[in-house]
């Protein structure tokens, strides 16, 4: 009999919680270690960082970038880390934003021990540009390119992964992953405004400078749409992450990115919707051009349930501490028959960020054993 593939989920900006996974912390080893790694990498800064990680709520520094992002890599990657070396490593990773980030640290893109330097360099990569905001709006993208006058500027993709402008020609050499495809015409009252996510089939998120996106909240408001701003400073994901997103890149250059580790599992890139290719993990641009290209996170799940929801079906390990990432799949029929399962990782609600989160993780590891149990040490491998 077939083995499900499990499939590791990490979230992005956005979804980050106070004690987001705290309550693994000194209770799983295999958890512990690469925190205290990161923490004891960043120095003084990585001092501050465990002390508003492991502050309860309400801890409005949490909404800080700088802040979010750096844990929200470093819990992300100690959750994979910790099932690989209490179970085994996922078949495949799919990240939210810097969540593809932890996923490309697991597969062996970047060096574990680089997790704090890349954290950094991010980090620097986001001073005096991109600020603004999120919002999350319950509707379709064509629901909304209708109701705010249609997205304009979208550059073509080429076979070959590059953004193609206008003329046809490659857009300076960036890769597709480093160009905001979806932005609100210049010249409306959204201006600005792109799409920075799709989360699920009515689940996007809009992202852009503050008085643009606040217009944009109240019009959709008023027309009876369910909004809600996310808990970010800057506008990931869109027009305005373009110099990041460059900067970024040309600091990734430095930590030598490599082939994925075939053992390791598999990146799918939430903007290809497919596995990262060797050639796409070694270009710096395809990873630093992700803070300002738009997250297709629900077409690369959907895809996987589409293609490998029923033969032999997934385990989805949701690493959210909200379970946010696994929401949308729920509905989907590959889940709703039984052919493949939804396996938190982290308790929710009141018992998040305390012991609950162990006792989770243990039934979590308890379910995968079961699936090895049953199926013996057979894997598919197309």
């Amino acid at each position: 009999m077939e083995r499900r593939r499990s499939v590791l989920l990490l979230p992005g900006q956005g979804a980050q919680r106070e004690r987001m996974a705290a309550g693994l912390y000194e209770a799983r080893e295999e958890f512990t270690a690469p925190m205290d790694e990161f923490f004891g990498r960043l120095g003084t800064t990585g001092a501050r960082l465990r002390s508003a990680w492991l502050r309860p709520a309400p801890n409005p520094e949490l909404d800080e970038s700088a802040v979010a992002q750096p844990l929200l890599l470093a819990v992300g990657h100690a959750l994979g880390r910790a099932v690989g070396a209490a179970a085994e490593p996922p078949a495949l990773l799919l990240g939210h934003s810097v969540g593809e980030l932890a996923a490309a640290c697991l597969a062996g893109v970047f060096d574990p021990a680089d997790i704090g330097a890349l954290a950094a360099a991010r980090s620097r990569s986001l001073e005096g540009t991109g600020y603004g905001g999120m919002l999350a709006v319950a509707a379709s993208e064509g629901q909304l390119a209708e109701e705010l006058g249609g997205f304009g500027g979208r550059p073509t993709v080429g076979a070959d992964g590059l953004a193609v402008g206008a003329d046809g020609a490659a857009v300076a050499g960036v890769t597709a992953a480093g160009v905001a495809d979806a932005r609100v015409a210049v010249g409306t009252a959204f201006a600005g405004v792109a799409v920075a996510a799709l989360n699920g089939p009515r689940q996007t998120v809009l992202a852009g400078p503050r008085e643009a996106l606040a217009a944009v909240e109240q019009h959709l408001r008023d027309r009876g749409f369910l909004v809600r701003a996310l808990r970010s400073g800057h506008a990931f994901h869109s027009p305005a992450m373009e110099g990041a997103a460059l900067r970024f890149a040309e600091a990734l250059a430095a930590f030598g990115p490599r082939a994925p580790r075939a053992a390791a599992g598999t990146v799918v890139s939430t903007r290809t919707g497919v596995a990262v290719t060797a050639e796409q993990a070694r270009d710096p641009h395809f990873w630093g051009g992700q803070l300002a290209a738009p997250v297709r996170y629900w077409p690369a799940l959907r895809e996987l349930l589409d293609t490998l929801g029923r033969r032999p079906g997934l385990l989805l390990l949701d690493g959210s501490a909200d379970r946010s990432l696994s929401a949308p799949a729920r509905h989907h029929p590959a889940v709703r028959d039984g052919a493949s399962e939804v396996v938190p990782l982290l308790a929710v609600g009141r018992d998040a960020g305390g012991p609950a989160d162990a006792r989770v993780f243990a039934e979590a590891l308890h379910r995968l054993g079961e699936q090895r149990d049953h199926t013996g040490d057979h894997t598919v491998v197309s």
